[in-house]
């Protein structure tokens, strides 16, 4: 098994041609990513299922659905922490593994996952608190607001797992290692699915039933991470003691994390504002959002798989002083992106109002969800190329530009178009849509420009030659 890490190093660092390499890099966390989509299609449409209607004849099932739709953007801003945290260990490791210092490799990781687990704890009992508070900012009303609480503050419950997974899957990728973490996360997910279609189907918990499902789904996954960390066949040893504390590590890898979680926490603010223009039209219009969003999710796995391991080429290839081939990689990224969602948008559009009737049989919702679905796969490929310069800029340590980007594409773009074509036209949820594709189009030239900056080289330095000057 240590020989086959290796052999992914040797792979990452010199295989041609790349795309071979990354593809077979990538299957692993491309299925775990369907599992995953499968598991957000299973809980939007067991939701979708629920029957019943509220005294004004809106169907159960529409409040449900557009209150786990409102909560993601909010629960998101929480986990973006633990996210950038990720993103810098991966590319920290990674380019230590990439340089062969075993030392400096065991050090971040172990650094890394205590950090995890900590913030987790933190956001758990944070969110929790603010919850109600934060609902009622997002202007949830009524079942929309009692299903939201319901369910997002179940979800803090799984902070602390999550973020240790999330420690951990900086930890196995960065050493090339695509398999462990994915098997993990398969069978959680697994766990959740199944739980799901039993809480929410054959025991009628609803919401809170889809939330605590996935609480036991992401708890399920502790043994195993633990036992991965302490005692591996191979790979990164992960030491817990005290003496692994390392504040000058810390602070570099926060140095890296923090951009990048702004980015994301900044993202996902902005999604929050978004949601509450949704919300303003109705519930239907937010449940389509959410239908919307989660068809979307069936054609963005792959991306996600390649573009995540995209960062990883990067990040070794940069600690093994390899630049023109880093540079490649993002080329060969790229290529594989765009023809994979051109492909995609060309399956979903014609058959959209047959997949959003599968979510929500409501005809008001199927109408609006159908439009919105429309175009959001117009601006498919255009979502791939962004989310390529993004895992370029993670993988590189550039992590200032992926918040750039996030600014740019929220706040500079999307949000005052949002505004304009709600208070200056009368295209009601057709101007949110409208928004949301130009801002896709227009964030291709800026995350370009923006890639023309990154300066590819270390951000490390060797720990036991120069252990006081970590910090670069």
């Amino acid at each position: 098994m240590a020989q086959n890490l290796e052999k992914k190093t040797e792979m990452i660092l010199y295989q041609k041609p790349i795309w071979k390499g990354m593809l077979s890099l990538a299957i692993p966390v491309f299925l775990v990513n369907i599992l995953k989509t499968l598991h957000d299609v299973v809980d939007g449409f067991f939701l979708g299922q629920v029957p019943g209607v509220d005294d004004g004849g809106t169907a159960l099932a529409t409040f449900m659905q557009s209150a786990v739709g409102i909560t993601w953007s909010v629960y998101f801003i929480f986990i973006s922490l633990g996210v950038g945290l990720s993103v810098a260990g991966n590319a920290l490791i990674g380019q230590y593994v990439g340089r062969k210092d075993p030392v400096g490799s065991k050090k971040y990781a172990s650094n890394v996952v205590i950090m995890s687990l900590s913030l987790g704890i933190l956001f758990n009992i944070i969110l929790y608190i603010a919850t109600p508070i934060l609902m009622r900012l997002m202007g949830a009303q009524g079942l929309t607001l009692d299903y939201s609480i319901v369910y997002l503050r179940t979800r803090s419950f799984e902070m602390p797992f999550l973020f240790l997974s999330y420690g951990f899957q900086a930890v196995r990728q960065a050493s090339g290692d695509t398999v462990t973490p994915v098997a993990i996360s398969a069978i959680s997910i697994i766990i959740n699915i199944v739980f799901t279609w039993w809480m929410v189907s054959i025991l009628n918990m609803g919401v809170f039933g889809a939330a605590l499902a996935t609480v036991i789904g992401n708890i399920s996954m502790l043994p195993m991470i633990m036992y991965f960390f302490i005692k591996p066949k191979n790979g990164i040893k992960i030491s817990l003691n005290k003496d692994a504390f390392d504040l000058n590590i810390m602070r570099h890898l926060m140095k890296v994390a923090i951009p990048a979680s702004m980015g994301q926490a900044i993202q996902a603010f902005g999604f929050v504002i978004l949601n509450t223009f949704i919300l303003a039209y109705g519930p239907a219009v937010s449940a389509a959002y959410y239908v919307g969003n989660r068809i979307n999710s069936l054609v963005m796995f792959p991306v996600s798989a390649v573009s995540s391991i995209l960062a990883i080429y990067i990040a070794q290839n940069i600690g093994a002083n390899n630049i023109p081939r880093a540079k490649e990689a993002f080329r060969t990224c790229m290529t594989l992106v765009v023809s994979m969602m051109t492909i995609g948008a060309l399956l979903i559009v014609p058959f959209r109002m047959t997949l959003v009737t599968l979510f929500n049989p409501d005809p008001v919702t199927v109408e609006y969800a159908a439009e919105y679905t429309l175009f959001l796969h117009l601006g498919l490929p255009l979502m791939g190329i962004f989310q390529t310069f993004l895992s370029t800029f993670q993988g590189s340590g550039e992590t200032k530009y992926s918040l750039y980007m996030a600014l740019t594409r929220l706040w500079i773009i999307r949000i005052p178009l949002v505004l304009a074509f709600m208070y200056l036209t009368d295209l009601g949820p057709l101007g949110v849509w409208y928004a949301m594709l130009i801002s896709n189009i227009i964030i291709v030239f800026v995350g370009w420009y923006f890639y023309t900056k990154v300066r590819f080289q270390p951000k490390i330095r060797s720990i036991i030659a120069e252990p006081e000057k970590v910090l670069v």
